[in-house]
């Protein structure tokens, strides 16, 4: 895409210029690339310490089938760790939505497009899956067992703040600045898929070898999907949210709440 018809936001130039005029380096920029990898263990460390104060066994275990609560956490954090980051800029978080409130509408009405690009994408990371655990679930499904209050939480708050949140940090701060700190869109592309995936290593972590592997492979086919449909593709944020926002809607409940409904 021509550089003129990037949003603002999305402009290196722009970046480079607002990070020469007021003195900064890039060091947070790279520092903030594993954020959501440290704040997902944190958070999940969180979740352990209630179950073992609550006095569940294996506590580490049992916090793993709660992802979809705790999770929140790991957005929470990086969405002040961001506010921070752009503070330094002098900018709002809502700069990185790219449009104005009222053009926002107009890029959600691209979500179905956007939706039938990658899907065909998002067959690559079930076929890696299937290929470690065959038609048996990833143990980070097998084991949900959230109560049905709880699995309603995981419909209605976890899809739509971990879609806004994970598209705000990788395509619309870390993308970006990468391209301005490199000068090399391609770079950019590669560093944040990568870190992209490598953050599900702690999203649910379980110590198991054979799902770790699997889960950062298929993670980081997903990502690196997701970064390469936005790049090339004119770079509408709002419309991948809407994206990601359906796509952890039917996992939320496929997973979490028709189970519950079940029990």
């Amino acid at each position: 895409m021509p550089p003129q018809q990037l949003p603002e936001s999305q402009s290196g130039s722009l970046i480079r210029k607002r990070f020469a005029g007021r003195g900064l380096t890039w060091t947070p920029v790279w520092l903030f690339l594993p954020g959501r990898f440290v704040f997902g263990f944190i958070a999940q460390g969180v979740a352990a310490g209630v179950l073992a104060a609550l006095g569940r066994a294996d506590a580490w275990r049992a916090a793993a089938g709660w992802w979809m609560v705790w999770l929140t956490m790991t957005d929470i954090l990086c969405l002040l760790a961001l506010r921070w980051l752009l503070r330094r800029e002098g900018v709002s978080l809502g700069s990185l939505f790219g449009v104005a409130r009222a053009d926002a509408l107009r890029q959600l009405a691209w979500t179905p497009a956007y939706l039938l690009v990658l899907a065909p994408l998002a067959l690559l990371p079930t076929f890696i899956t299937r290929a470690f655990y065959g038609s048996a679930p990833s143990p980070m499904f097998t084991g949900i067992e959230l109560p049905l209050g709880w699995a309603l939480y995981a419909v209605v708050v976890w899809p739509l703040v971990w879609a806004i949140t994970e598209e705000l940090v990788y395509l619309g701060y870390l993308l970006p600045r990468l391209e301005a700190a490199t000068g090399s869109t391609w770079l950019a592309v590669v560093i944040v898929a990568f870190f992209w995936g490598l953050q599900h290593f702690a999203m649910p972590f379980i110590a198991d070898t054979t799902y770790l592997v699997s889960r950062v492979l298929a993670a980081t086919a997903a990502s690196t999907g997701m970064t390469l449909v936005f790049v090339l593709w004119r770079r509408r944020l709002v419309s991948m949210i809407g994206v990601h926002y359906l796509l952890d809607l039917a996992t939320a409940i496929g997973f979490g709440l028709l189970p519950a409904l079940a029990r």
